[in-house]
């Protein structure tokens, strides 16, 4: 049989489980706002009944966790798309930045530019004797190389900018798996001790879906309560064991930068970091692939202006023929041992001295010369001639493509990027219900603990009274 504190003390017990329960709504309360915050929940149990003549008497409850409300299948979904919106994100910011630097449609932009360049030696072909026009050439083909050489310029600071964009990342990264570290630490050890971690691994999880915007990862859980973080199959975190990625800029060559994973201590390299997803992923495809190949594109485009042109200026005259020495390309290039490019493409040196050497005739017969436009007409027409693409294709049509093709791509990426979002919304509003803090519920749940706490409490006031009167009141009888 239990003693006669029995009732007392199993009163007590409910006394401090309601108490408990009402400490965790507080907190909850108290962080309704917090982000990451996930909300909390007592959970009771009876405790050991006691063995007696009569079979097992109930000893009372006591609090035998305390709970995260979180489904681990939320936060896997929303690693996922966190790394697609980080993807689809920077490749859609980028590719903003690159329809800015083509400019179209403009008055400055290459096609615009490249217009008046033509129409230049159209208006040559009927004034071929004339300074003026003459200077109009020189200028607007001075025009068109500069804004070659700009639009190459601005291809390579972009891929700089991506470049820091990716320090930054890898320094956040680092960061991160610093902090999972030191929290896998933390957790381990009270977890251990039988205390709750659960605003511990709040912080984690937080850290957790930061990191999987950046960079796509693998995260699995030890039977001890830490996480291990897999990046393209090699460990950022495991347990207390943190790596460390390096990243080395190469000003020359954006694209030559190096993405490595390197001994924390000795800064030893130990192999490149494979990238599968997430903002890392978007900066490496636009720095490697697509910005070179509409680089590529443009400077197909100079090159094939500078052969065209140069062909048919070789071919005609201009107004010093009787030298015999104005056999001149009209382009040349600053590096002779490389083809023509955005960047390798400038006037020739002679013409911008002697604008008696820009070719406009066909013929150097006296008699037949003088008023004769017919090659710069000629070097006119080359604008709709056949070129590019094997010949099927003008460089209007080919500039058109190219920049159709950059439309769609960030069409395709803003189209990416919304969907994503939308996706990361309807998770979090699913998350929300369920690990969320509800005000409403949690005053409902606080008078239904209040409630048991009073009644708790009522029970002891009655042991007291029972007590009082067996302690003291027994010995007055027959007084």
């Amino acid at each position: 049989m239990g003693s006669t504190f029995f009732g007392l003390n199993i009163a007590y017990k409910g006394l401090s489980t309601q108490q408990k329960a009402l400490d965790v709504i507080s907190h909850n309360i108290a962080n309704a706002n917090t982000e990451g915050y996930t909300r909390q929940s007592v959970v009771a149990q009876t405790t050991r009944p006691m063995d007696t003549a009569n079979g097992y008497i109930g000893t009372g409850v006591e609090v035998a966790d305390i709970r995260r409300i979180r489904e681990e299948f939320l936060d896997i979904q929303m690693r996922t798309e966190n790394k697609s919106l980080g993807e689809w994100s920077t490749k859609s910011d980028i590719l903003n930045k690159l329809e800015v630097i083509f400019n179209e449609p403009s008055e400055t932009s290459i096609r615009s530019v490249s217009d008046a360049f033509w129409d230049s030696w159209q208006i040559l072909s009927k004034n071929p004797e004339s300074v003026a026009v003459r200077t109009t050439v020189m200028q607007t083909g001075i025009t068109l190389v500069n804004t070659y050489n700009h639009i190459e310029t601005q291809f390579k600071e972009l891929q700089e900018d991506i470049n820091k964009g990716i320090a930054v990342k890898v320094s956040e990264i680092n960061s991160i798996g610093l902090q999972l570290g030191d929290l896998n630490d933390q957790i381990v050890k009270a977890e251990r001790q039988g205390h709750s971690a659960n605003d511990l691994r709040d912080k984690r999880d937080l850290l957790l879906e930061q990191l999987s915007e950046t960079v796509a990862m693998d995260v699995n859980e030890d039977e001890y309560g830490a996480v291990n973080v897999t990046i393209g199959g090699k460990y950022l975190v495991a347990g207390t064991v943190v790596s460390k990625m390096a990243f080395t800029d190469n000003e020359l060559n954006p694209t030559d930068a190096t993405l490595e994973w390197c001994d924390p201590l000795s800064g030893i390299s130990q192999g490149k970091v494979r990238l599968s997803g997430g903002i890392l992923k978007g900066y490496v495809d636009m720095r490697d692939e697509v910005i070179p190949k509409y680089r590529d594109n443009i400077s197909l485009v100079a090159k094939t202006v500078a052969e065209e042109t140069n062909e048919l200026h070789r071919e005609g005259f201009g107004l010093d023929w009787e030298l015999g020495d104005d056999k001149v390309d009209f382009f040349t290039k600053y590096d002779d041992t490389a083809d023509f490019s955005t960047k390798n493409i400038r006037i020739n040196q002679e013409i911008l001295d002697n604008l008696n050497l820009i070719a406009a005739a066909s013929e150097s017969v006296p008699q037949v010369y003088e008023g004769d436009g017919s090659n710069a007409l000629a070097i006119a027409q080359l604008k709709d001639k056949l070129t590019m693409n094997g010949d099927v294709a003008t460089f209007d049509d080919f500039f058109r493509s190219t920049v159709g093709q950059l439309g769609v791509e960030s069409q395709e990426a803003q189209n990416m990027e919304n969907n994503r979002s939308y996706l990361i919304e309807q998770l979090i509003n699913q998350r929300e219900s369920v690990s969320g803090v509800s005000l409403d519920e949690e005053m409902a749940n606080m008078i239904m603990y209040q409630h048991a706490y009073t009644a708790a409490a009522r029970v002891i006031n009655t042991m007291d009274e029972m007590l009082d009167i067996i302690v003291n009141r027994l010995g007055t009888v027959g007084r």
